[in-house]
């Protein structure tokens, strides 16, 4: 039996989830609602072969011209104009008026295949072909010249199809019978926010995720969003790094553990934001980049908060980031990309992800997991040393959803002493490390965290 050869689309993550790509010399039908991103999915297949694995494209369409298209495909950073004559060809095809024409289009794919040594096609759309011609000119069309030129030209080919939201047959239902594989995108709402989704019906030669998987468009294409606890990579390193509060420190055998991860819990005013502060600036005073997202205080009341604290801003501002950001504006696969942004653009050593309540009352709890965990496990393959903050009065009996991915858990709350409510704090976790387990109290002083 012939060994089946995989062919790397170029889209990141999808060539993950399909062990390497789609099968070489394969026709694989690419359907989708209206904007769901069939075009774009189907460009950087093109394009991503003729830049960067050495296989010349075609893109034939039915439903844009060139200008358009070029046009189009700036936005997101595919620059086809650098590829053409040498490595691509687009065919335009907006006049196909009969069976005639259609034969003239075929001969040209096949003229083109052969001057440019093709391995990559894109058909786009095949609805679009189907509203032209008749049934039996579209069978004829894609089961017997298409597959013919695809097959023994040796190219890897995309055929996309419009599919109306609702639907759930591509086309006149002839087209998923002849094709190698199937696969959907789909257009759903999650909160008021559009969500892109990717599913695989059918795929030759590839063992099928079940899975639906979000998607987005960046202004670098296609990026599938893959849950991240298949590739697990990261750990916590020996090297102990300051809170910037001695005495937590201490209480924590020498402070956090490099790219260690840290929730710090506790009802409002218990001094969460205080002690990711602490944390921050002790970073920048050493020169490491640091990263404050928070999701409900602003960028300027953050700054004031580190002024009141007699801190320089004009000191601090070169290696220190802090990022506002309202988690109604994002779906899952968009918090992502932004966390995965962050990481790409700024290198922290240090990050804070101040109020988690937040994300958690606009996700739900499983989407707000998913967004948290896949995080975290982006900081720790990354090595970032990560302080998170919740809610949550962990010693009042609450439960933190966030305990299980946590190295570290620092517990905040409140207790009575005669007339005066005192804060208090304790070490409730600390992977691998020997901590203080006392309970101990806190207070503020001078913009200061003082513990004793």
């Amino acid at each position: 039996m012939d060994e089946l050869v995989k062919v790397k689309t170029g889209i990141p993550g999808f060539d993950e989830i399909m062990n390497g790509g789609i099968v070489k010399n394969s026709i694989v039908l690419l359907a989708g609602h209206p904007g769901s991103g069939k075009s774009t999915f189907g460009a950087q297949f093109v394009y991503s072969g003729a830049l960067h694995y050495g296989e010349p494209g075609i893109y034939v369409s039915f439903a844009e011209n060139k200008r358009e298209f070029y046009r189009n495909m700036r936005t997101i950073g595919l620059d086809f104009d650098r590829l053409e004559e040498k490595d691509f060809r687009f065919i335009e095809a907006l006049t196909i008026a009969d069976k005639e024409a259609l034969d003239a289009i075929a001969t040209s794919i096949l003229e083109t295949a052969d001057e440019i040594s093709a391995k990559r096609l894109v058909i786009d759309s095949v609805t679009a072909l189907i509203a032209l011609l008749r049934e039996k000119e579209v069978r004829s069309f894609l089961h017997s010249t298409l597959t013919r030129i695809a097959k023994s030209m040796g190219l890897t080919t995309i055929l996309i199809a419009d599919m109306p939201i609702g639907a759930t047959t591509i086309g006149q239902g002839v087209e998923e019978f002849i094709v190698d594989g199937v696969i959907v995108l789909e257009l759903t709402s999650l909160r008021g926010l559009t969500r892109r989704l990717l599913r695989i019906k059918k795929m030759r030669g590839v063992l099928i995720p079940h899975s639906a998987y979000e998607f987005i468009i960046t202004d670098r294409g296609v990026r599938l969003y893959v849950p991240l606890e298949p590739m697990l990579s990261g750990s916590i390193g020996r090297k102990r790094l300051s809170t910037g509060i001695p005495e937590l420190d201490k209480m924590l055998g020498g402070g956090l553990r490099k790219g260690s991860i840290t929730l710090v819990s506790g009802p409002s005013g218990t001094g969460k934001t205080m002690i990711a502060l602490m944390f921050c600036i002790e970073g920048i005073v050493n020169g490491e980049k640091v990263v404050y997202l928070s999701y409900e205080e602003s960028a300027e009341q953050l700054k004031n908060v580190i002024r009141d604290m007699k801190f320089d801003l004009g000191k601090l501002d070169d290696n220190l980031k802090i990022v506002s950001y309202s988690p109604q504006k994002l779906t899952p696969g968009l918090h992502y990309e932004f966390f995965r942004k962050i990481h790409d653009e700024f290198g922290p050593s240090r990050l804070v992800v101040d109020g988690l309540g937040a994300l958690e009352r606009h996700y739900g709890r499983e989407e707000f997991l998913e967004v948290a965990r896949n995080f975290a496990l982006l900081s720790k393959a990354k090595g970032t040393t990560v302080v998170m903050t919740a809610l949550k009065n962990l010693v009042g009996g609450e439960i933190a959803e966030l305990s299980t991915i946590a190295d570290n858990i620092i517990a905040l709350w409140f207790e009575r002493e005669k007339d005066e409510i005192k804060r208090r704090i304790t070490i409730l976790k600390e992977r691998g490390s020997i901590h203080d387990k006392r309970i101990r109290y806190m207070d503020f002083k001078e913009g200061r965290v003082i513990i004793r």
